[in-house]
């Protein structure tokens, strides 16, 4: 990696490159990077701790959904027994499709930030912004390749209610696989705007934090004990993680009620609702301090408790992030030393 990293400082101040021979430069380091056997362990580590962290939380997830829905039985945290006895095993019905986008980000965050940290690099960015600016582009790629499957699995979190409810007659999706498979592009795609901007704003974060931790580490480690090291660094990535969640969860509220009326909307049965409405009714609500009606006719509650869903996920986000950077910051600490 040192040496392809010099060759991409070489190649840059040689010549001013195109973007597709920036790409090329971007892409052959990201793929010399991938191949080390350590790097791949990484990545198939990570997807499995976030696939892991998301199960654990998956019950307080689909109660999440509920309240960014404005559901009047489930509004806040002690809803969470009632919920399982209504749901019982139907509230895991959409985690294969967390599970499934567990993996796909794994694979796409460890290549996909080495491209992005190459590409930044000959773009002349500096080392210290890098590392958000990468994160974010990574992100933003992330949220939209997850939006089909988080649109299902949003859909068959609240499909069990809607029943309940006489909303619907019958289940809209089955399944997971079903639903990806059946369901129109329109209705996949219909939250991808948000999801986005949430899932790139929270990696922008992510990556910038773990940078400047990593780095401070590498630079002033040397005289703590291991055990010191290893736990400034595992507890500092989790805070990181935690940081990035708590403020990005007013955006993870736009995303969630977006997702929450897609189907509705996209089938003509409400009309439809922008970014920029959703995100006025959310700044009215003040996120938790409102009364539970529908957002049509007014701010519903949106407790604090809604952040605790994404908790655990985004810990391991941070202690992976963390784990991917470690390379990179430490020969850039050598290089300046």
């Amino acid at each position: 990696m040192a040496a392809v990293s010099v060759e991409l400082t070489a190649v840059s101040a040689a010549k001013q490159l195109s973007f597709t021979e920036i790409c090329s430069q971007a892409w052959r380091g990201a793929s010399i990077s991938m191949g080390d056997p350590l790097v791949q362990q990484q990545a198939v580590e990570g997807a499995v701790l976030r696939a892991q962290a998301a199960f654990a939380a998956y019950p307080l997830d689909v109660l999440k959904t509920q309240v960014q829905a404005g559901s009047p039985k489930y509004s806040r945290l002690t809803s969470l027994p009632v919920l399982l006895r209504d749901y019982r095993f139907n509230v895991f019905k959409g985690y294969p499709g967390v599970g499934t986008n567990s993996f796909m980000m794994g694979a796409l965050m460890f290549g996909g930030y080495r491209f992005f940290d190459n590409f930044w690099k000959l773009q002349n960015v500096p080392d210290y912004w890098r590392p958000a600016v990468a994160g974010g582009s990574i992100g933003v790629l992330c949220g939209l390749v997850a939006t089909p499957l988080e649109q299902i699995k949003t859909v068959l979190a609240l499909q069990e209610s809607w029943l309940k409810e006489g909303k619907i007659k019958d289940r809209i999706y089955p399944s997971v696989v079903q639903g990806a498979l059946r369901a129109p592009l329109q209705l996949k795609f219909y939250a991808a705007a948000p999801l986005m901007i949430r899932t790139g704003l929270f990696d922008c974060q992510l990556f910038f934090y773990n940078s400047r931790l990593r780095e401070w580490l590498a630079t002033n480690g040397s005289s703590m004990s291991a055990g010191t090291n290893v736990a400034i660094s595992t507890f500092g990535f989790m805070f990181a993680g935690l940081v990035g969640a708590t403020v990005n969860y007013p955006f993870d509220l736009v995303k969630g009620r977006m997702m929450a009326e897609a189907f509705q909307a996209t089938s003509g049965e409400v009309p439809k609702m922008s970014i920029r409405d959703i995100s006025e009714w959310c700044c009215k609500s003040k996120v938790s301090l409102a009364s539970s009606e529908d957002c049509r006719q007014g701010p519903s509650s949106m407790p604090p408790f809604g952040a605790l869903s994404d908790l655990a996920e985004k810990l391991v986000s941070g202690l992976v992030s963390g784990s991917l950077q470690s390379g990179e910051v430490q020969k850039r600490v050598i290089a300046k030393s």
